[in-house]
């Protein structure tokens, strides 16, 4: 007749503690992405209100006649391109609008009163593409606050014909956070 012969009890512990190795590492690996898309966003959030950038007023060239010469008005901003950033999902997303505005010769693109996700390492960029993804892009820098209103200079050199996004990239994770088609 067949007969079982028990397990020794050194097979047996060390079965038991493989399971809870194999246990641990599964709670580990849960936590990871918990702890940085919902407890670490938390405590990278900032708050920053600019306001929009003033073109240099243009002064009057001295005069020797005795009249005086009015002052030209200052350019006023006028909005180039605009669109309003997305969620993605419940740990990527953003609200606000996004505008690039000419002032004077210079553009810039202005954050207003936005509200995005928080996390660590992002990055404004000017892209190409229209689906949200970096392709090529124009690197503006580091996202200077998730909540509020601010400007970034846009390089002069830039053409904006091809620009059709603004994506803010999180490089810790290669991933878009929120982004704005722009029309």
């Amino acid at each position: 007749m067949w007969h079982r012969t028990p397990i020794p009890d050194l097979r047996r512990r060390w079965v038991r503690g493989i399971l809870i190795a194999a246990a641990l590492l599964a709670v580990l690996t849960a936590a990871v992405p918990i702890v940085a898309f919902v407890i670490v966003p938390q405590f990278v959030r900032s708050t920053v209100h600019e306001a929009l950038p003033a073109a240099p007023t243009p002064t009057a060239a001295p005069s020797l006649s005795a009249a005086a010469t009015p002052t030209p008005a200052p350019p006023q901003p006028r909005v180039l391109l605009t669109g309003r950033l997305r969620r993605i999902d419940a740990a990527h997303f953003g609200s606000g609008t996004v505008n690039v505005i000419q002032l004077g010769e210079q553009s810039y693109l202005r954050f207003e009163a936005v509200d995005i996700a928080g996390a660590p390492n992002m990055f404004v960029y000017l892209s190409h593409n229209g689906d949200g993804q970096p392709g090529t892009f124009t690197d503006l820098g580091p996202l200077k606050a998730t909540n509020g209103s601010f400007n970034y200079e846009i390089p002069s050199s830039l053409d904006l014909a091809p620009v059709r996004t603004v994506v803010v990239w999180c490089r810790a994770f290669s991933v878009t956070v929120t982004w704005a088609a722009l029309s």
